[in-house]
């Protein structure tokens, strides 16, 4: 059976200070990426994290940037 894990994820991108963020998993393992909601205005965008380190799982794990993405929010249903 998964359980729901709670762990600290230090995210890294270069040319800004790392940041530590509380994250919830469901998983016995770190998640390999992690999406982080980003940016604001019409469009939805994610910045995408790649594991880096998980010596200190399941307390901690390390990510490094990798891209942001974005897109168009869904039409509304009429």
């Amino acid at each position: 059976m998964t359980r729901t894990t709670t762990f600290r994820a230090r995210l890294l991108r270069s040319g800004t200070e790392p940041q530590t963020v509380t994250v919830r998993a469901a998983s016995d393992a770190p998640p390999r990426t992690l999406r982080r909601a980003a940016g604001g205005g019409g469009m939805l965008e994610f910045d995408v994290y790649a594991l880096l380190d998980a010596d200190g799982w399941p307390a901690s794990a390390t990510y490094t940037y990798v891209e942001s993405l974005s897109r168009e929010p869904a039409a509304p249903d009429a």
